[in-house]
């Protein structure tokens, strides 16, 4: 871009200080200089303008017409420089006239002005260019919403930054036509990705509204809720899980009577997990009455929800088909360990539920007197963790025949297979 004649330039942009101090003396003669085109001679006198200053604003005048006088000599980097060493001094410095001299010349103070002042937030209204969407997921509906239709236009408040990405604290829901949309609104812009806003070419933060279409799609099925719960609750999201549970079993949602008893028993298993074992119990117990009274009738059932129901019954017997293999040991021994006692294996309802089995090994220290040390059970193998509280529970409580070494007992070492069968 063409650069005005320093005569020009220098007429149009107005005195920054009054004559009535050294400083500004100086810098009067070093504008006719510049005026001139004597730009070596006008160098100095601004040197000696800023050697002389003694207030604050002797300098940051001094630093604007060196800056002014490294544009007219060609260097953008230098002008720059020198604006941004009077703007550390003066942050709200204005220089009136710089567009009408020169617009290159006031986009390059504006561009240092931004960049002293990152925290400076635009309106959409002030940039050259508004942020756009450009990427990001779509709004992810909650069952309880999809399940009402809830549809209508969301308005969000947000300031993008100059990444691209909506900052979090700045998020407002303007409108929604129903809260319970809130969270949802507020996890699809915090994953979008947008253009950032721009002024004379350069990235700014900016305060933007996002006008969105809420449009609901299919009501989910009290089974597809079950099922995502369940996902829910093997990735230990026990909250996640048991809100839809409750939309599955709210009686707007329609369930059947065996759906009913499909979602009590997996909420059961997440009440369980949040360790409310009156919760559990009582969602359990309902949802066996109620798989009782269909087979009573002779209402044919998923083989799933059979295998489900019929795996916490086991479960509670205590007659889960688990068993205690014969333990390898470490050390050398005359005589291995072997079990004598050891609780009832419980098969965990939900893996049996999945048929996930397989043999989960245990590693333990057992003493000479036949007992394990809580502290060092260890599982070694397993083929799922949902199988392994149970398996380091049972190896814990169970007492062995000690092994033997020269006709005394021993500490040793053991590796306690323990298997469990889906059926």
């Amino acid at each position: 871009m063409r650069r005005p004649s320093p005569a020009i330039l220098v007429l149009v942009l107005p005195v920054l200080l009054a004559a009535q101090s050294p400083t500004g003396d100086f810098i009067q003669q070093a504008r006719a200089q510049m005026s001139a085109n004597a730009l070596d001679s006008a160098a100095a006198l601004l040197r000696t303008a800023m050697a002389s200053a003694t207030q604050r604003s002797d300098s940051v005048n001094a630093y604007t017409w060196r800056g002014i006088l490294a544009f007219m000599q060609g260097s953008d980097s230098a002008t720059r420089m020198e604006f941004h060493r009077a703007l550390q001094l003066d942050t709200a410095l204005q220089v009136p006239g710089l567009e009408q001299a020169s617009p290159r010349l006031a986009r390059l103070f504006e561009q240092e002005r931004l960049e002293l002042r990152p925290g400076i937030s635009f309106v959409s209204s002030d940039v050259d260019e508004i942020p756009r969407r450009l990427s990001g997921p779509p709004v992810v509906y909650p069952p309880d919403m999809l399940r009402r239709q809830v549809h209508g236009q969301a308005l969000v408040g947000l300031t993008v930054d100059t990444l691209g990405h909506a900052e979090e604290r700045s998020l407002v829901i303007v409108a929604t036509p129903d809260s319970g949309m809130n969270n949802a609104l507020r996890s699809m812009v915090l994953a979008a990705t947008f253009s950032p806003g721009r002024i004379h070419g350069r990235k700014v933060r900016t305060l933007i509204e996002l006008a969105i279409d809420l449009v609901p799609g299919t009501p989910p099925s009290a089974t597809s809720l079950v099922a995502a719960a369940r996902t829910r609750l093997a990735a230990r999201q026990t909250d996640s899980a048991l809100a839809l549970l409750a939309v599955a079993l709210d009686p707007l949602t329609n369930a059947t009577a065996g759906e009913r008893v499909y979602a009590q028993l997996v909420a059961g298993f997440a009440w369980t997990a949040a360790r409310r074992d009156t919760l559990a119990r009582a969602a359990l117990d309902s949802a066996l009455a109620g798989y009782q009274r269909l087979t009573a009738r002779g209402v044919e059932l998923a083989p799933f929800l059979k295998r489900l129901a019929d795996s916490v019954r086991l479960a509670r017997a205590g007659r889960g088909p688990g068993q205690l293999g014969t333990p390898a040991v470490i050390e050398a021994v005359d005589v291995r360990p072997a079990p004598v006692t050891y609780p009832a294996i419980t098969y965990p309802a939900e893996m049996q539920a999945l048929r996930v089995g397989g043999t989960v090994v245990v590693e333990a220290r057992v003493d000479a007197t036949g007992h394990v040390l809580a502290g060092t059970v260890r599982v070694v193998a397993s083929p799922n963790p949902g199988l392994e509280r149970e398996a380091k529970r049972v190896v814990t409580a169970a007492v062995y025949k000690p092994a033997r070494r020269g006709g005394h007992a021993v500490a040793v070492t053991i590796r306690q297979p323990i298997t469990f069968a889906p059926y």
